[in-house]
């Protein structure tokens, strides 16, 4: 028996340069690509052979036909996608210095209402995981968020948080207010994903193990930190422990962080009582997982490179 996975958050198209050097401003050739981490952990969680539902919005366009259709092909349930507007794009390029030269032209991934939510078709055993490069940019989508929060922890559902931030989207002026926003989510999620750059941000500590202790004073029932090659920090009920990646050749890490959750998410939608996972459990999970993201990491592409059940075998 497995429960589904709801994903909620951004879903946009990633114009990546393949012109060498060339910024955006020299470079003339470009390759669309389907982006949005939380769509990526749902297309993550399917390939795995889970059951997700993607919740966003996109453009009543060509760009957000495409998006849908890129979800619906890994088998992701789309019933609460709501098309209108202009999809959102994303345009990164490599610039003359070696540098990230990134554009972003928000659409309509930021109107997505909680309204547009179909709460009838969540059970109490379901999986609400946010993922928020744009969710706590303002709009509706911030409120629907919060509003969505407050369902889930209504209804004692085992929450997932991402914070995914991204420096390109958030100006100095912006970032205390979406950093506080990061600590009322972890302090009411089952299940928190960081990189080790997220928890200095979010906490200031410079030792990895005090900013994990800081989370879980904020209320983080299980933190995660992503440690590339390294594997990942895991902690939970008082333990904490490192568990070791696969060796691979990267070619691409695009998605592996989103992959990575989906590794984790769709075994937890498989366990009977999702509150009180053991230490024990947790290393299984995350050793799984760290699999998952690893083999992401392969090829190009985040959605095309995540790996099914049987690639992991």
């Amino acid at each position: 028996m497995s429960n589904k996975v709801f994903c909620i958050g951004e879903l946009l198209i990633d114009f990546i340069g393949k012109d060498i050097n060339k910024g955006l401003a020299q470079g003339t050739n470009f390759e669309k690509k389907a982006g949005g981490a939380p769509a990526n952990v749902a297309a993550s969680i399917c390939k795995l052979g889970g059951e997700a539902y993607f919740m966003g919005q996109v453009g009543n366009d060509a760009f957000g036909t495409f998006l849908v259709d890129t979800l619906e092909k890994v088998n992701i349930n789309t019933e609460m996608v709501v098309k209108s507007g202009y999809t959102t794009l994303a345009f990164v390029a490599i610039d003359e210095n070696g540098e990230r030269d990134f554009e972003f032209h928000r659409g309509s991934d930021g109107m997505y209402e909680f309204s547009s939510i179909d709460t009838a078709k969540i059970s109490k055993d379901d999986i609400i995981h946010f993922g928020s490069a744009t969710g706590f940019l303002e709009g509706k989508l911030k409120d629907t968020y919060f509003k969505l929060l407050k369902y889930a922890n209504e209804n004692n559902m085992f929450v997932s948080f991402d914070p995914n931030y991204r420096d390109a989207l958030i100006s100095d002026d912006m970032l205390d207010s979406v950093v506080e926003d990061y600590k009322k989510f972890i302090s009411v999620s089952d299940f928190v994903k960081l990189s080790d750059e997220e928890i200095m941000l979010i906490t200031k500590e410079e030792r990895l193990e005090d900013g994990v202790k800081i989370l879980h004073e904020i209320g983080a029932k299980t933190v995660a930190v992503t440690l590339g090659s390294k594997g990942t920090l895991i902690s939970s009920n008082g333990q904490m422990n490192i568990i070791p990646s696969i060796k691979i050749k990267q070619v691409d890490s695009t998605g592996a962080g989103d992959a990575f959750v989906g590794g984790v998410l769709k075994q937890v939608a498989q366990m009977q009582d999702k509150k009180n996972i053991s230490m024990e459990q947790w290393e299984t999970i995350i050793t799984y997982a760290n699999k998952v993201g690893a083999i992401t990491c392969t090829n190009y592409g985040a959605i095309d490179s995540m790996p099914t059940e049987k690639e992991l075998q």
